[in-house]
Parts: C-alpha cells; sequence; structure tokens
C-alpha cells in the first residue's frame, strides 16, 4: 500500500510539474560582441570589440519571464519580462527586456542576441554593445 502511494505522489508531481510549467535553466555563451566605446580622452563613441562572457538564465515558460545570473557585467543581471512577437507563427522567439537591455532568444535552438542599449542616450561614458552567442539546456 505505502508502494502505491509513494508511486501516486510520484505520479502526481511529476504531472503537476508539467500543468503548471517548470524553470528551465541554460548555460549560455556568448560568441562575439561589437559595438561602440566611449573614449573619456576624445569624449566620442569608437567602434570596438568587446570581450565575450558566460552565464546562466532561467526561463520560466508559464510566466514568460528569463532571469540573467552570474553574467560578469552586474547590471545585465536580474528578471526581464518576455513578450513572443511572433507567437502565432514562431511561439520560440522571445523578446525579452529590463531597463535599455534587450536579451533576444530562441527557446528552440538556444541562440541569442543581447544588446546593451544605454549608452549614447543615457549621457555619455557608456558604450553600446551587441553579442550574440549560444545557450544550452542544463
Amino acid at each position: 500500500m505505502t508502494k502505491a502511494y509513494l508511486a501516486l505522489a510520484l505520479l502526481i508531481t511529476v504531472l503537476a510539474g508539467n500543468a503548471y510549467g517548470e524553470d528551465e535553466v541554460y548555460y549560455c555563451a556568448e560568441t562575439d560582441g561589437n559595438g561602440f566605446w566611449f573614449d573619456e580622452t576624445s569624449k566620442k563613441l569608437t567602434r570596438s570589440g568587446f570581450v565575450t562572457d558566460k552565464f546562466k538564465i532561467k526561463f520560466d515558460s508559464t510566466a514568460k519571464t528569463l532571469e540573467i545570473k552570474g553574467h560578469p557585467d552586474g547590471p545585465s543581471n536580474g528578471t526581464y519580462p518576455c513578450t513572443a512577437p511572433y507567437a502565432n507563427v514562431k511561439p520560440e522567439l522571445l523578446s525579452c527586456t529590463k531597463t535599455l537591455n534587450h536579451f533576444s532568444f530562441n527557446s528552440n535552438n538556444g541562440r541569442f542576441v543581447f544588446a546593451k542599449l544605454f549608452g549614447y542616450v543615457g549621457g555619455d561614458g557608456d558604450s553600446i554593445i551587441v553579442k550574440y552567442g549560444k545557450c544550452d539546456k542544463f
């Protein structure tokens, strides 16, 4: 009888987890990054390459949020609300924005584009950066 209850409890846990959605955790690596770096000496933005980083994301498919953790650039971390702008034809394409950071993500193949757009419009001193890469599920 105890085995039956245990099996039933396990089945309910699995079904409830799937019914309500589960967080998907990914390990992400940027392939390359380019943009405009603010040069303090000349007080101008100049074209520049940027160091690539590795970080984790947690995607909540039910809440449609993506949380970036462990990114070396602290302001990049946090929760990004997402929309699926092409939900009727490509629901896997997500557009996620937090402040002036933007993370485009394909939940099927793990490809992403990460843009830090606060630079020029926010005043002098910040860079404009666009990076791309791939995330793999844990």
